[in-house]
């Protein structure tokens, strides 16, 4: 099985197609074409005895037609014997047999084609030794078109495995952005998942089982919704304001009355299209630096709006900002995972920037832009073009 297979693939890539079939005699048919009305059109311009264009014709054609099949087999033969760098000493002993080769078959072809014309036949011998004879006196014209055959043919051979390693490059590129954001958005769920039962663990230590369990049942439904989420490379900002709005009650069952939340988008903004948990570790990084920072009450609001075709979508606190010692202090994993992904999402249209103090200026591409002050704590703007329609979610298959 393994051996036909192969051999089947061996033959269709040296095996010629019709575009070339149909492109290399319509070459030849209208050289003819041309050469007859030359021919034609000389006659007059001369002054002597006119050639009728069909009988030009006929003459011509029977000059050209026989190079379709020796043109054919000449393709043929470069592509089995290449002359690349690597092949041309290997290879080039079959073109220097060949080129003369066909040149007598082509000269022999001719022959044949005049006889015919004539409604004559003189036999194999003559038609052979005449073929030798005018293959002799034409051979330079016969290698100088074998040669332009192979050079062509060289040239097109070139161009499609430049373009297959360009195409295969891109597929293998590809394959690994999406490969790369997988790992990125996997990294962020054992990340969530230990600081949620984190909290869990808090709760049951401060002797606030029903508030565990009630966290434990909220953590089962947002994970489930997680795992729907997280096999998109894209979905509505609706759907992950869904997520963050979960996240947040898992948060106000250990706060209480210490953790205030607004989670507000304009309806057109609803539509747009982010990355999967791309808000929930900025959402995260509020609370814990942010809200567990001071003693009395905190708030976090999460807004979004289109503006001049951007989405932006701020995350803020009233923390004690960047110059407070957290009592927590963190990796960086959460706002780390946010860049990487951006950037292999968006490119060089995404950055993130840190800025003090809060700033309503407006980012010149999207990105990320961060502030924060001694009185607001931080915010995070998200801007990105929104422009393309939800049917232009791609999908991205997880294995479990």
């Amino acid at each position: 099985m393994t051996v036909a297979h192969a051999r089947a693939g061996t033959f269709r890539t040296h095996a010629i197609d019709a575009r070339v079939i149909g492109g290399v005699s319509l070459a030849w048919i209208f050289l003819g074409v041309v050469w007859a009305a030359q021919t034609t059109m000389g006659a007059i311009l001369r002054g002597v005895a006119p050639v009728p264009l069909t009988t030009a014709l006929r003459t011509t054609l029977i000059q050209t037609l026989p190079w379709i099949p020796v043109t054919l087999a000449a393709v043929a033969i470069t592509r089995r014997f290449p002359l690349s760098r690597a092949t041309w000493k290997r290879n080039i002993v079959a073109h220097l047999i060949a080129a003369p080769l066909l040149a007598f078959v082509a000269n022999v072809l001719v022959v044949l084609g005049y006889w015919l014309s004539a409604g004559m036949y003189d036999g194999a011998a003559t038609l052979a030794r005449q073929g030798a004879l005018w293959a002799t006196v034409n051979l330079h014209v016969a290698l100088l078109i074998y040669a332009s055959v192979v050079a062509i043919t060289q040239a097109v051979l070139y161009y499609q495995r430049t373009r297959a390693q360009e195409l295969s490059l891109a597929r293998i590129e590809g394959q690994l952005a999406r490969a790369r954001l997988q790992a990125l958005t996997a990294q962020i769920r054992p990340h969530f998942l230990f600081n949620t039962l984190h909290t869990i663990g808090q709760l049951w230590r401060s002797g606030r089982s029903d508030d565990a369990d009630e966290v434990l049942d909220q953590l089962g439904a947002l994970f489930s919704r997680v795992q729907e989420s997280t096999s998109k490379a894209e979905v509505p900002l609706a759907e992950e304001l869904e997520l963050v709005k979960a996240y947040l009650a898992i948060e106000q069952a250990r706060f209480r009355d210490r953790l205030r939340t607004a989670v507000h988008a304009s309806p057109e903004a609803m539509s747009c299209l982010v990355p999967p948990l791309i808000l929930q570790p900025l959402v995260e990084n509020a609370i814990r630096h942010g809200v567990s920072a001071i003693s009395t009450a905190g708030r976090v609001d999460v807004s979004a709006a289109l503006d001049n075709g951007s989405l932006l979508v701020t995350i803020a606190d009233d923390g004690p900002g960047f110059g407070a010692r957290s009592a927590q202090p963190g990796s960086g994993t959460g706002l780390r995972n946010t860049r990487e992904r951006l950037v292999q999402l968006y490119g060089a249209e995404a950055d993130v920037k840190l800025e003090t103090p809060v700033t309503t200026e407006k980012p010149s591409k999207p990105g990320i832009w961060m502030s924060r002050n001694t009185r607001s704590g931080f915010s995070v703007l998200i801007a990105r073009i929104a422009s393309r329609p939800l049917a232009q979610v791609p999908m991205i298959s997880t294995s479990e």
